[in-house]
């Protein structure tokens, strides 16, 4: 079963002594493009600002959607090998402490291979992938070099990187930015960056806490709704990560305070409690987009392209959807077919995004901080109705996973 409608087409031959396909940003998303792209015989280079990969344990999640690319291309096994495999969600109300909804992965069993979401950080990921990457002949991966600029020439790209010492220009047959929401990519192409910042900031906090000693039979994720403090919680063999709201009125250095931080888990616990603190950051949440991903022969791909709400686990599972049809219309446009098909790409991902991973992720919000008495009520029947159907709960998680086409 494939996704997204991309059928393996007779793509035609690669063009001889073609340049290789240029990759901007060495994150999950461009290392995914590049593995799909080596996948169909595609040379690719990917550049990356960082001398080495980013330490942001961010992006932890993994939807079944973004399981099945990884099988397809052959790197599937590896990081299953590092990831944790959630088989279940929880939805709770944090000021009684109880469950409202248990809703298994099991319920989609039939429709995936995959039916658990795995958690395995972007800081992770990226190790997995980028050694199966320059395994590969056909690809290349430079560290420390910085997009400064670029020109379509029509046929080819040519980009500058900056580098210790200077700059160096390199030709590719395309240009890919995978440079993340602060695209240099897509402030070189003049692109707009329509949207809204929410009023919500998300503190993170990694700890060592075992949840399951102040709530009993809670799941590895949970969500606990609440109109003032909603939270997040998501429990792995070596680290209980914790997100809560934070308001924009709030003092960011107070809040990173260690005592404050303590204070707040403390809370959330129920008693006082002694406790590791392995990291701690706070982090904006935008819904923008690009007016299109496309623009002659440079592409936007993930967070260069858009941002969304990350409740849910849609942003970098969005992008990775991205570069998979990405990977088919560039082995198209390659192979002799007219480059119209990555308008095509650039239309089928744009509606993607406004029309499911948007409303979805907004859905997800409006849940977790409903403030009515009678929204919040309505809400909580809701997805008790979903959790006592088998019908609703495997077409609720069919579009948790990022596979509502299916249901």
């Amino acid at each position: 079963m494939r996704l997204f409608n991309q059928q393996e087409a007779d793509f035609g031959p690669l063009p001889k002594d073609m340049p290789p396909v240029l990759i901007v940003g060495a994150g999950p998303v461009g290392l995914t493009l590049a593995l799909g792209l080596i996948n169909k015989g595609v040379p690719v280079r990917v550049y990356e600002a960082l001398p080495e990969l980013s330490p942001d344990a961010r992006c932890s999640t993994i939807h079944p959607a973004s399981l099945e690319i990884f099988q397809e291309w052959g790197v599937v096994d590896s990081i299953l090998e590092r990831g944790h495999r959630v088989h279940g969600l929880q939805y709770w109300e944090r000021e009684s402490r109880s469950v409202v909804a248990s809703l298994e992965y099991a319920a989609i069993a039939g429709d995936t291979e995959f039916p658990f979401r795995v958690q395995c950080p972007q800081s992770i990921l990226t190790r997995v992938l980028k050694p199966l990457v320059e395994a590969s002949p056909l690809a290349e991966v430079h560290m420390g070099h910085a997009l400064v600029d670029f020109t379509d020439h029509g046929e080819s790209v040519e980009a500058t990187f900056e580098v210790d010492g200077g700059t160096i220009d390199v030709r590719g047959v395309y240009l890919c930015g995978c440079d993340g929401a602060h695209s240099t990519t897509r402030k070189k192409l003049d692109l707009s960056f329509e949207g809204e910042r929410y009023a919500d900031r998300f503190l993170l906090i990694p700890t060592d806490v075992d949840l399951t000693l102040y709530y009993p039979g809670i799941s590895s994720a949970a969500y606990f709704f609440s109109p003032d403090e909603w939270t997040i919680t998501l429990q792995l063999p070596d680290v209980t990560r914790i997100v809560f709201r934070v308001g924009r009125e709030e003092d960011a250095e107070s809040l990173l305070e260690e005592s404050h931080i303590r204070k707040r888990v403390c809370a959330f616990l129920g008693e006082d409690v002694d406790f590791k603190i392995f990291a701690k950051s706070i982090y904006n949440v935008h819904k923008r987009s690009a007016d299109t991903f496309r623009r002659g022969r440079v592409l936007l791909v993930g967070d260069a392209a858009h941002l969304n709400n990350p409740m849910g686990g849609m942003g970098m599972n969005g992008g990775i959807q991205d570069a998979y049809v990405l990977v088919h219309k560039l082995r198209e446009a390659l192979g002799g077919a007219p480059d119209t098909v990555l308008d095509d790409y650039s239309a089928e991902r744009l509606e993607a995004q406004s029309g499911h991973v948007h409303v979805q992720t907004d859905k997800n919000y409006r849940d977790m901080t409903a403030r009515d008495e009678t929204e919040r009520r309505t809400r909580n029947e809701s997805f008790r109705r979903i959790a006592s159907s088998p019908e609703a709960t495997r077409a609720y998680l069919l579009r948790a996973s990022m596979l509502g086409h299916r249901a």
